[in-house]
């Protein structure tokens, strides 16, 4: 097995997760629940985070400590086997608010298994293979899976104006194709991978865990862990309040921007793909990313204030911004959770499960304030979305100062 083979199996399993959980969004407007609001919305969605977060912590690290292969096809077959039941329910009329937290709260623990042991695959084959542009290249599935997502949602209701679980039902299917592709061809390592010591300024801490299991509690004591579990909270509930109340947003803002919702929320996810290429390049060809995640996310809440400020009814501005705070927004939301998780790890070569441990302390913090976020995003109203994921960005911006400060600091060290 090659190392795009590799990196096709993952790109996609990833992105099928991430397709299914906007489907999820999109359709949520359209299920028949009796009084489902957006605040009950956004109780599904804090639902799915929470247990999506705390299973981070627990089932994501365990099961990358046996078989990642196994890890990411019974995750993707599972996920699909809750497709099929949801899309039973709707079609007979029996699904209620009580059964849709307890199928999100279950469908949060099954994904948790996923993402930690795809990013170990990966970091197994690409140690040394120009990590952040892979990285970067590999983090579109979270965009590509978004937008395929989106467009499944169109094409079912709006186009072709078929009932809501004929949806489902499509999702359902594909997960467990992937699955059973993943199964059966998916290899966690190369055969004849060599394991080496790759040795660093922390020398000293190092050498105390270098023989030592990496937990998620020691996690937090790797030099740049905190920090970037910090910064990227910021960036992931900024990124979840664009994904989940980005299509509603422009429902809510009349019959012209309301056909269009769909397709300007994709701008926001094909913005992402390419600045986390873009972003991954640089960093891997100048040996620095911070200095580029500093003036990137100024860029990004430039173009937050426009959309709040300073435009009204007319299309195709809004697909400008959107695109534009997706580039600024998601080069380093792309690039923190994958690429960082590597490079922070690469001290910890002897313990296969250090790049999923961190992985997964890094994404579960970022997903845990990003479901705190939607209990607080349906009670803010429609006209200060912005206005609010500015300010969370905003405080991105001051952590990633930090780390510029610290990746200065380190280049004088050096020289």
């Amino acid at each position: 097995m090659g190392k795009k083979t590799v990196l096709i199996l993952t790109f996609i399993s990833y992105a099928q997760m991430h397709a299914a959980r906007t489907l999820w969004s999109y359709m949520q407007k359209y299920l028949t629940i009796e009084n489902y609001d957006k605040n009950k919305m956004g109780q599904a969605y804090l639902t799915f985070l929470l247990t999506y977060g705390i299973g981070m912590n627990t089932i994501g690290p365990m099961c990358c400590k046996n078989s990642l292969k196994h890890s990411i096809g019974i995750s993707c077959m599972a996920v699909g086997m809750l497709f099929a039941i949801l899309g039973i329910l709707q079609e007979f009329q029996l699904l209620t608010f009580p059964l849709v937290i307890i199928l999100m709260a279950i469908n949060g623990l099954i994904q948790s298994a996923c993402y930690p042991a795809c990013v170990n695959v990966l970091g197994n084959w690409f140690k040394n293979h120009k990590v952040g542009l892979m990285m970067g290249l590999w983090s579109g599935c979270v965009n590509a899976g978004d937008i395929y997502g989106l467009l499944i949602g169109d094409v079912v209701i709006q186009r072709l104006e078929m009932p809501v679980y004929w949806g489902f039902y499509f999702m359902s299917c594909c997960l467990i194709l992937v699955s059973v592709a993943t199964l059966s061809f998916l290899q966690s390592e190369p055969r004849n991978q060599i394991q080496g010591v790759n040795e660093s300024e922390s020398a000293p801490l190092i050498l105390k865990q270098k023989n030592k299991s990496l937990n998620i509690l020691s996690a937090w004591l790797v030099p740049g862990v905190a920090i970037y579990a910090v910064g990227y909270a910021c960036l992931k509930g900024t990124f979840y309040g664009f994904l989940d109340w980005l299509p509603f947003y422009f429902q809510q803002k009349g019959e012209k921007l309301e056909n269009h919702s769909s397709y300007i929320s994709q701008m926001f996810d094909v913005g992402c793909y390419v600045g986390g290429i873009f972003l991954g390049y640089l960093g891997d060809k100048y040996k620095r990313r911070a200095c580029y995640f500093v003036p990137s996310l100024l860029l990004a809440m430039g173009s937050m204030l426009v959309i709040r400020f300073c435009l009204d009814l007319v299309v195709w501005p809004y697909y400008l911004c959107i695109l534009a705070i997706g580039i600024f927004q998601g080069g380093p939301y792309n690039n923190i959770s994958g690429v960082i998780s590597i490079e922070l790890t690469k001290q910890f070569e002897n313990d296969k499960a250090a790049i999923s441990t961190v992985s997964s302390l890094i994404e579960s913090t970022g997903t845990l304030t990003a479901a705190m976020f939607q209990i607080i995003i349906p009670r803010i109203g429609d006209e200060h979305l912005f206005t609010f994921l500015c300010l969370i960005t905003l405080l991105a911006e001051l952590v990633c100062c930090v780390l510029l400060f610290r990746e200065v600091k380190a280049k004088r060290r050096s020289k």
